[in-house]
């Protein structure tokens, strides 16, 4: 054992019994001043005839100080652990209370002492009574507002994330690294770590105000993301998984997942993510909307960080991740016929497909996309009941286009972009086979659906960028309804998409997490004759 792993050993020692530190602490610096008190030549005698050394109201004043400040501790954490479960945890960790809680009860039995023995150390009566008792209610209604400023939920989750990410910066330190490579201090660690995740947890599901949750998402993801910078630093073997992990309430029921956990080394990224799964839950079950679409942002922050360290397994991770929030986002619209945070979160999942496209993640983007249709589709299928999920099937469509549009500025190869294409040509599947189900009244409103329109906002796009070939798979996929009509009615539903482009505005009327953005708007009205033309080619006007 080198000379830093006793130092350490002894400073995490003194970190876990900070209680019986402090007593020490206090205990030494009493009878140190107690002894400089004796040395000092001060008139005892003199002040013995005046009666400065009476001591016989002392024991009952330290007493009532006493009473009072443990009857308000009481009263004040019973009250703030309704509230926050870990609060006693976090108040017998404080450095403050402790130590002024020690002074208070080691002078309390000083003073005690001092008054059966005033004979013999007169000096300490002088002590007592005009340092000791002075200096203790000075700071006790002090202390007071101090304490219910900490039992306030913002202040420990604030104490908790700063704790935690502390703890995560001395773990990135060389010394602690290689302590770290020892089985038994790495488990250490893990509980730790894993102790700060679980009382931020905790708190999550206590607290009521929409800040606090806040707070708890954006700490959670903060977190996660400083863990995922600092990840290459460590030992393999870090990544072993402790009774503490195999433990925990969020792996309890992952027993045939522990060798796939060690060996991606994902147990602290599972955690968080699993904490901000639940939290997202928790949100939909309260209809937060706000708070629902905060987990997506943050979700897509975390994606950032691990791009920014190349981990492939983490990117699908994080994709994983978003598809099992997805699922409850739609379970929750079936239930409650409120398709807002469907709406919103299929934003964040399309904002992280493009960060996936912009570092070239070409096999993540193709699985994305194929799971944004697969989603699509479910949703096509219940809006026949459900109508408020009908205008969700055109977001879909829509996000799809914009990473179409995106991956083709990025100069994708054609054979790819032609794959993706196709993915989006097949949302409005489901839309054709209804409509051949139930006449040409339906057809007209296939060929009118807003999915049609956004495939030729998407074809005008390509026109503009001069692929040709592109446009002319989303033309040829429109024009399939056109088939079996009269030719002056197939030329007037042309007509009619095309005036609808020409008229759609860039701005809507209500605010999304998009902003106030028109999905239907496109920014090449001038080449709408040119897919006008394209269009009525494919018409039989014979």
């Amino acid at each position: 054992m080198n000379v830093f792993d006793i130092y350490y050993a002894i400073v995490l020692s003194l970190r876990r019994n900070r209680f019986w530190l402090a007593f020490a602490i206090v205990l030494a610096g009493i009878v140190f001043c107690d002894v400089i008190a004796a040395l000092l030549p001060l008139p005892m005698e003199e002040w013995a005839k005046i009666g400065i050394l009476d001591m016989s109201f002392s024991p009952e004043v330290w007493m009532g100080l006493v009473s009072m400040i443990v009857g308000t501790l009481v009263v004040i954490i019973t009250i703030a652990s309704q509230v926050v479960p870990r609060m006693i945890d976090v108040y017998m960790s404080d450095w403050r209370s402790l130590l002024y809680a020690w002074l208070l009860v080691l002078s309390t039995i000083h003073a005690i002492v001092v008054s059966k023995c005033i004979g013999v150390r007169p000096s300490s009566a002088v002590y007592n009574t005009f340092i000791l008792l002075p200096t203790s209610l000075l700071f006790a209604f002090p202390y007071i507002f101090y304490i219910l400023a900490m039992t306030k939920p913002s202040t420990i989750i604030r104490r908790i994330y700063k704790e935690n990410f502390a703890l995560l910066g001395r773990m990135s330190t060389p010394n602690v690294r290689r302590w770290l490579r020892k089985r038994e201090n790495t488990f250490m660690a893990q509980g730790e770590l894993f102790r700060y995740l679980n009382q931020l947890d905790n708190i999550m599901y206590f607290v009521s105000f929409k800040e606090l949750q806040a707070q708890i998402i954006i700490n959670v993801s903060a977190l996660l993301r400083e863990y995922i910078r600092i990840k290459e630093l460590f030992h393999a073997e870090f990544f072993a998984l402790s009774h503490q992990v195999v433990t925990d309430i969020s792996f309890q029921t992952l027993e045939i997942q522990f060798r796939e956990i060690e060996e991606t080394q994902t147990f602290y990224e599972l955690k968080c993510l699993r904490i901000m799964g639940d939290a997202y839950n928790k949100c939909l079950q309260e209809n937060t909307f706000d708070l629902a679409s905060l987990c997506g942002s943050e979700l897509n922050l975390i994606g950032e960080a691990v791009m920014e360290q190349g981990d492939d397994s983490l990117m699908e991770f994080v994709l994983v991740r978003f598809n099992t929030m997805m699922r409850s986002a739609f379970k929750h619209s079936l239930s409650n016929q409120e398709a807002r945070n469907l709406y919103n979160l299929t934003f964040h999942y399309s904002t992280y497909i493009k960060q996936l496209a912009l570092n070239d993640r070409k096999d993540l983007v193709k699985k994305a996309i194929r799971y944004l249709k697969m989603y699509g589709s479910e949703v096509f299928r219940n809006s026949q009941t459900e109508q408020s999920l009908t205008f969700i099937n055109d977001v879909f469509t829509f996000e799809m286009k914009e990473v179409l549009v995106l991956i083709a500025e990025l100069g994708w190869e054609q054979d790819l972009q032609r794959l993706l294409l196709c993915e989006l040509l097949e949302m409005d599947d489901l839309l054709v086979e209804s409509g051949s189900k139930t006449g040409n009244m339906a057809h007209d409103v296939v060929f009118n659906s807003g999915v049609r329109t956004l495939q030729a906002v998407l074809a005008l796009f390509y026109i503009y960028q001069q692929e040709y070939e592109l446009a002319s798979m989303v033309v040829d996929d429109i024009s399939e309804d056109l088939q079996g009509y009269d030719p002056m009615k197939a030329a007037g539903m042309v007509d009619v998409i095309c005036k609808r482009l020409e008229n759609a505005q860039p701005t809507f009327w209500e605010d999304t997490d998009r902003g106030n953005n028109n999905i239907y708007y496109s920014h090449h009205k001038a080449q709408i004759p040119e897919l006008q033309f394209m269009l009525l080619e494919k018409i039989d006007l014979s």
